[in-house]
């Protein structure tokens, strides 16, 4: 019995509909990715997004986009991720600024809740610089003359709320010193002045001030891990100095919009952690200046809330604020 056209034309719809169906169903993670990242391009933050995201797109048979959203010291990127469908194909890329700027900003646009961890990405200390022809040839020095001259030393940092200004305000608490907070547009403008002699110290990512200390324009005082920082060990750690648990760390970590499922969560978390133990990975993230992140979800929910503390607390008792 032969078929008509029209019969032969919806048969072949109902198979291509078919064919269609099963290569969903076999290639769940066919989808693509899209990967926001709080910054620009450049850096490390935009770095470590295409450096995992090349071995996770195959990890997971898709492809990962990376794209950059900067503004709002990240908020726009962290909103556009937590407004997304649930269904692990929004990622969020980001930093400190994540559990800092719900405090720091009268609407930050949203809520921790909002964000599902995933996973630690990266982590690396701060470190204390000023200009090579510094009167203060260690940090020793430079502590004793803010200890003498309290309210007089400016530091120069990224800018208001950033890492490196957390970094200094905790560090002058725990060394019970007063300075003089100078924020910055950036990590570039205030290692460019402390460079050229134009402020006298700047605390800022180790990343960032690696290429300025090895062609000798600063001299680095201290870092701000708890202990001297792999590959620069010959650079102190504050901690020291007579500040036995002074520690800030910059951190870069995944998130996914509140609401993926536990099991989407876990599968996406399993293999990113997996990319982060391949050596070509971790020699990557070294020349970075880091260590690749060693939280899985769940720890990393659990630090995130104990970071979101550590941060709330701090941008209150130094008044804060970012409207």
């Amino acid at each position: 019995m032969k078929m008509s056209k029209t019969r032969r034309r919806f048969a072949a719809t109902l198979a291509l509909l078919g064919l269609l169906g099963t290569v969903n169903f076999a290639h769940g993670q066919g989808n693509t990715i899209r990967l926001f990242v709080i910054v620009a391009p450049g850096g490390s933050a935009d770095a470590m997004a295409r450096i995992v995201g090349e071995k996770l797109g195959p990890r997971l048979k898709t492809t990962v986009v990376v794209e950059n959203k900067p503004g709002a010291g990240g908020n726009l990127a962290t909103q556009t991720v937590a407004r997304a469908e649930p269904d692990g194909t929004s990622l969020l890329l980001t930093a400190n600024n994540h559990t800092i700027n719900p405090t720091l900003f009268a609407d930050a646009g949203y809520e921790l809740k909002d964000l599902a961890p995933i996973a630690e990405l990266m982590r690396g200390p701060s470190v204390v610089v000023v200009p090579i022809n510094s009167p203060y040839n260690s940090f020793e020095d430079l502590l004793a003359d803010a200890r003498k001259h309290p309210g007089t030393i400016t530091y120069g940092s990224a800018g208001v709320g950033t890492p490196s200004h957390m970094a200094g305000e905790l560090l002058a608490q725990a060394a019970g010193i007063k300075l003089v907070h100078a924020p910055y547009r950036g990590s570039g403008p205030s290692l460019n002045d402390v460079a050229g002699g134009q402020i006298p110290v700047v605390i800022s990512s180790l990343v960032a001030a690696t290429p300025l200390i090895q062609a000798k324009r600063v001299r680095p005082l201290a870092v701000t891990s708890l202990k001297r920082w792999p590959g620069q060990d010959s650079i102190p750690a504050a901690s020291e100095f007579g500040m036995p648990n002074y520690e800030h760390m910059t951190w870069l970590g995944l998130f996914a919009p509140s609401g993926t499922p536990p099991e989407k969560v876990r599968e996406l978390s399993d293999a990113t952690m997996a990319v982060l133990q391949d050596p070509a990975i971790k020699s990557k993230v070294a020349a970075l200046g880091g260590q690749v992140g060693d939280m899985s979800a769940d720890a990393f929910a659990q630090f995130i809330d104990a970071d979101y503390e550590t941060a709330r607390k701090l941008v209150t008792s130094v008044n804060m604020q970012v409207n």
